[in-house]
């Protein structure tokens, strides 16, 4: 076929509707792969608070707080979509009693948003997670410590504990949500699609709003959710592309089924779970006191955040655990 019958023939083609759908497609890829996204907030040293502390680990800037001091440390491992702040009121009491360290994990709170594929692991997911908490108290010269953790933060406690049981003295799980989990295969698919990585973080920008609504799910006494609970929570927002990271964790984050592996963890474990708690429900920790054969304490009147709800309360049932270690 000569160039002539060759561009006669494509003249053609792009003349069918077929031909018009393939031309328009690679026009709409086209414009998508040249318009720029412009990045959001500001670097995190920069919204920092007085008692903030910043140190990098491969390559980025973990945000943490270290107060107290003493032989016994205590690790605070923070839920999904929460941080540093969500332990405010129990890190003062803490303290008393030892060295307690809060850090927010990648994706969340102060902590420098960084590409998954610039450290030598995922930090998005939850293996990826346990090492850097592993490197993060390496670097703190922590070599054991009380793991208390909530919601996702108490699954990430029990894996850390199977992974490093040297490192771990005791856990208290708060509400934890322990359990596997699995993205259905057209979830993936959608994280796959062409430029999802590039316009998948503005598209998080606009679920703000339901965020605040799971926020509001987590207490069960709404006239303890102020404005200004509101507004700790969304301090984050204002980190440099905070929307790449909650993308990144949407993208990556999974945990992997542990239940046959918990009645070797061979650690002391305390549960707190709320009897009003719409996220993960009282059942689930139950099950997971049977398996561990651990105490599980329910407290009366509170949602998802005991530690935040009831934070006096909180304490008075978790000090026995923690005094004794």
């Amino acid at each position: 076929m000569d160039f002539k019958s060759f561009k006669a023939k494509a003249k053609g083609f792009l003349r069918t509707r077929k031909g018009k759908i393939i031309v328009s497609a690679l026009l709409v890829l086209l414009i998508l792969a040249l318009i720029p996204v412009p990045e959001v907030g500001m670097p995190v040293e920069e919204i920092g608070f007085e008692n903030s502390r910043f140190v990098e680990i491969d390559g980025f800037k973990i945000h943490y707080l270290d107060e107290g001091s003493g032989d016994r440390v205590f690790i605070l491992l923070h839920g999904f979509g929460a941080s540093v702040f969500s332990w405010r009121y129990i890190i003062s009491n803490l303290s008393s009693m030892g060295r307690v360290i809060a850090f927010d994990r990648p994706g969340f709170g102060l902590t420098e948003r960084v590409e998954p594929g610039r450290t030598p692991y995922n930090p998005y997911t939850s293996e990826g997670v346990v090492e850097l908490t592993y490197r993060l108290l390496s670097r703190l010269n922590v070599s054991r410590a009380v793991f208390i953790g909530h919601s996702a933060g108490g699954g990430l406690a029990l894996l850390f504990a199977l992974k490093h049981p040297e490192m771990v003295e005791s856990i208290v799980l708060i509400a934890p949500a322990w359990k596997p989990r699995v993205r259905a295969w057209y979830e993936s698919i959608v994280f796959y699609l062409p430029f999802a990585d590039k316009y998948g973080p503005v598209v998080v920008r606009g679920f703000v709003g339901q965020l605040e609504q799971v926020l509001y799910k987590a207490w069960y006494n709404k006239t303890l959710l102020t404005s200004d609970v509101v507004e700790g929570y969304k301090h984050p927002l204002k980190a440099r592309n905070w929307d790449k990271g909650l993308y990144w964790v949407l993208k990556h984050s999974d945990f992997p089924d542990i239940t046959g592996d918990l009645p070797r963890l061979g650690k002391k474990v305390l549960i707190v779970h709320g009897d009003k708690d719409e996220i993960v429900p009282l059942e689930s920790s139950i099950e997971l006191s049977a398996l561990l054969n651990s105490t599980l304490i329910v407290m009366e009147n509170v949602g998802h955040l005991p530690h935040e709800e009831s934070p006096a309360r909180f304490l008075e049932a978790v000090q026995p655990f923690i005094s004794h270690g």
